[in-house]
């Protein structure tokens, strides 16, 4: 018979604990050690697959040129074979157009989906009693397809400000051509109101925002999270200061003209019937003023704003009921082929308020660049440019008026300006 304290001595023996701990533990530990073996295992395989599901994807749009339907289906088993695919555990699923996500029914576009039976070693051993082993089902889904990414026509190039290419109001615009802006904020381009914005593609290194009763319509899926629009004027010379042509504020007034020259001053339109010859306008600290009611126009003119400091750098200013027709130069190898206004990359449109300002009712018959790098550009008024080849490059640019920018392809050949979409074959899901 087991004495009572015999009982006691037994549980007040410590004797060997640390075998009795470890005989509890070792299989818990043993077990969390093969879980996490497997959860890796199967995390490995899941990145596995969705790899070989991306390429694919974009393996399918090449080859979607030259294939359709069972012949493309085993093209792109082919491309997988060679990659790791193996047909005993793993499916391939080839969905033309896609059948979900933004871009479902959409031509043009192709989903790739690859599922694979990964088999769970450690947790098999206790599921052998069944005669079966463990598997869990991993896939992968990637959709690619031929995105257009240019020409942009209309281009904020600041690139972190909140709304830097700004659709508001009422305004209705249309584009020939794309749309793009290089801030990365979530709101790099707003179309808020009642605005409507109809163009080719949208483009933006942040995100697009649409919102109350704004409409966004596009040729192409838009596309946020982008690379930025490359800027191909950023190298172009400013004339040399020779000395000012023209000292002080100059009034255009009716029927004058005007010949190309160094104007150190503003340079303030207000009259009827004024016509710009043929070159080059170099506006020095001062701006371009077009009073309400002025006519003016020009073929082959470059208005260029230049200063001793960014803080002289001038504006634009056209006011209601303003008509301009302005062309760019088209001579092949002129310095400022193409190019309408070119600003001074010094300018600095945060601290001295660089602008270009189109007032409402204002009539643009403009072909060519207006690049204000440095600017915040507005058109409250009307830029008709149909048919037409009108770019506007700014550092903001806002549409709170109704416009039509233009990309007529004779009129850019014309102005060697680049008018053929560009394309490239993408990664959009």
């Amino acid at each position: 018979m087991i004495k009572l304290s015999e009982i006691k001595r037994f549980w007040r023996d410590e004797t060997a604990g640390m075998i009795t701990l470890s005989a509890f533990m070792l299989p818990a530990i043993l077990g969390f050690a093969g879980l996490g073996m497997d959860v890796s295992g199967w995390y490995m395989e899941r990145r596995d697959v969705q790899n070989l599901t991306d390429m694919a994807a974009i393996d399918t749009v090449h080859s979607g040129n030259n294939f359709t339907d069972a012949d493309l289906q085993a093209q792109v088993s082919t491309f997988l074979n060679d990659r790791g695919f193996d047909p005993a555990r793993d499916t391939l699923t080839l969905n033309t157009p896609p059948s979900q996500g933004d871009y479902a029914g959409q031509t043009g576009f192709y989903e790739i989906i690859v599922s694979r039976n990964v088999e769970l070693t450690f947790l098999s051993a206790f599921y052998a009693i069944t005669g079966n082993s463990l598997t869990v089902n991993v896939s992968g889904r990637a959709v690619a397809g031929t995105l257009i990414i240019g020409t942009q026509c209309v281009v904020a190039l600041d690139d972190t400000e909140d709304r830097a290419l700004n659709f508001s109001g009422s305004t209705i615009v249309g584009t020939d051509c794309g749309v793009a802006s290089n801030s990365v904020s979530e709101q790099a381009i707003y179309i808020g109101g009642n605005a409507e914005l109809d163009t080719v593609s949208v483009q933006t290194v942040g995100d697009i925002e649409v919102s109350g009763g704004g409409v966004l319509t596009s040729d192409s899926p838009p596309q946020s999270l982008s690379t930025p629009a490359d800027d191909p004027y950023t190298s172009l010379p400013i004339p040399t200061d020779m000395g000012c042509d023209v000292s002080g504020n100059t009034n255009v007034g009716d029927n004058d003209v005007m010949t190309p020259g160094r104007y150190c001053g503003n340079l303030r339109i207000q009259g009827e019937n004024i016509v710009f010859e043929p070159g080059v306008y170099v506006i020095e600290g001062g701006d371009l003023i077009a009073n309400a009611n002025s006519e003016f126009s020009g073929e082959g003119v470059t208005f260029i704003f230049t200063g001793d400091t960014a803080g002289d750098v001038g504006s634009i200013s056209m006011n209601g009921s303003a008509t301009a027709t302005l062309s760019a130069p088209t001579t092949d190898g002129d310095t400022y082929e193409g190019i309408l206004v070119y600003q001074d990359p010094i300018a600095d449109y945060r601290s001295a308020g660089v602008s270009a300002i189109f007032n409402g009712g204002v009539n643009l018959m403009l072909d060519g660049v207006i690049y204000m790098p440095r600017a915040d550009i507005t058109f409250t008024g009307g830029a008709q440019a149909e048919p037409s080849c009108l770019q506007v490059w700014g550092a903001t640019v806002t549409f709170s008026g109704d416009s039509v920018i233009g990309n007529d392809d004779t009129i850019c050949e014309s102005m060697n300006l680049e008018t053929s979409p560009q394309f490239r074959i993408m990664l959009v899901e």
